[in-house]
């Protein structure tokens, strides 16, 4: 006889129906465990955003020199920039065809709010392609994360000055077609022509290409990449014949000042940081039509016969300047620097030249290109003089010695600062 319980008769729900204790313990330690989860996931979710989002923030383009081109997207027409623009965003590209064209991207923050902080600057020179590929700051205030700026350099040449903010450090990275440069504070020039040149004036820079290959260069060496790989070592830089060009304090003790004011209120020179750079800063502010002159030098004493070329590189910004030109007799710039030499038979002799912006009026000559250039006010302008061996050979005899230099501001009133200054043997 079957003793087969029929269907409509067994207990339905399976096991869970016959062991409900199990089934609640099953859900108790699940709430558990997604609790837990929950409990370490949100914070750390929470703490990953408030470090690491981040909101755009955009680039001062000022030409200095000549017409820029400005493309703000990738299929737009270019923009003739013949003036400061600020709102230079991410994925905008400059362009500067000329062999006279040169202009400054300003890397500012706002995150200050009411103040514009000037966090560094890249110099673009002739022939140059440089496309902004990231400017970022931290969306949260509190989060430690720096700046982070990310360029792309495809061809021609660039000077770029970095520097940390008063809230958080700055990060710049460039990319060239041969591989990726990440820069620390300091000063920079980074040259794209077949290979990738990195010359190290100031700070710390790493080369690297693929996931293995990277070169760490220091202060005043350079590097080099191409397509074929890395540079095995850094080497030493052209000679640089002056020492703490960009006035890193205490910048007195390399650049004594002096003053010439014979009755009259004089002039002063400060070392300050002022837009991600340090800088001499020429002042004067009294009575006008007396002249004055406020300066700086250095004794280089070296010997300059074993070098082909010798070339003197400075930045310069004139702020302001009262007296038209460069005075009666073209010789009162609001900046102006002198090199002080001897040539081959022992003869002292001066080489200088001057920097203005206002225009000569009828009371005083027009400045031949031989003594100085005109430039904007209010703007880097990077002066890279002749190769001077050749010009002073040309002019009379060849220069044996540089025995001094000297930077000085004179005139009537002025504002005006000098930045990176090198003169550099080859």
């Amino acid at each position: 006889m079957s003793t087969t319980t029929p269907a409509w008769d067994r207990p339905t729900g399976g096991k869970w129906r016959q062991n409900p204790e199990r089934m609640a313990w099953i859900v108790i330690l699940a709430s558990f465990a997604t609790f837990c989860f929950l409990a370490v996931a949100i914070p750390i979710a929470i703490n990953y955003g408030v470090r690491y989002a981040t909101v755009s923030e955009t680039a001062r383009l000022e030409p200095t020199l000549g017409t820029l081109l400005l493309y703000t997207s990738a299929s737009g027409e270019p923009i003739a920039i013949t003036t400061a623009r600020d709102n230079v965003g991410e994925g905008s590209r400059v362009v500067t065809q000329d062999d006279t064209v040169q202009g400054t991207l300003g890397l500012v923050s706002t995150e200050n709010p009411g103040a514009t902080e000037v966090l560094g600057s890249v110099q673009i020179f002739a022939n140059t392609d440089l496309r902004v590929l990231r400017i970022r700051r931290p969306f949260f205030t509190r989060s430690a994360e720096p700046y982070q700026v990310r360029l792309r350099l495809e061809s021609g040449q660039a000077s770029v000055f970095t520097n940390s903010g008063d809230r958080r450090p700055l990060r710049v990275e460039v990319e060239t077609p041969h591989g990726l440069i990440d820069l620390s504070a300091g000063s920079y020039w980074i040259l794209v022509d077949g290979q990738t040149s990195v010359t190290v004036r100031n700070g710390a820079a790493t080369l690297m290409q693929g996931r293995n290959q990277q070169l760490t260069i220091g202060a005043n060496l350079s590097g080099w990449m191409d397509a074929s790989g890395l540079a095995t070592q850094a080497i030493s830089a052209e000679q640089n014949l002056i020492r703490n060009g960009n006035f890193a304090p205490p910048a007195l003790d390399t650049w004594p000042s002096y003053i010439v004011a014979d009755n009259v209120t004089p002039g002063a020179v400060h070392f300050d940081d002022r837009e991600g750079r340090s800088v001499a800063y020429f002042i004067r502010q009294g009575e006008d039509s007396v002249h004055n002159e406020v300066g700086i030098r250095q004794a280089i004493d070296r010997d300059v016969n074993v070098y082909e070329s010798l070339v003197l590189q400075m930045d310069v910004n004139i702020l302001f300047q009262s007296l038209p030109g460069a005075g009666f007799v073209n010789t009162e710039f609001p900046v102006r620097v002198e090199i002080n030499y001897t040539d081959i038979y022992g003869k002292d002799l001066l080489w200088g030249y001057g920097f203005y912006y206002r225009d000569p009026d009828g009371s005083s000559p027009a400045v031949p290109e031989a003594l100085g250039v005109q430039v904007g006010q209010a703007q880097w302008f990077t002066y890279r003089s002749p190769d001077l061996i050749a010009l002073l050979e040309a002019q009379g005899t060849r220069p044996a010695r540089i025995n001094s230099i000297r930077i000085y501001a004179s005139g009537w009133n002025y504002r005006s600062m000098v930045s990176e200054v090198y003169l550099i043997g080859q």
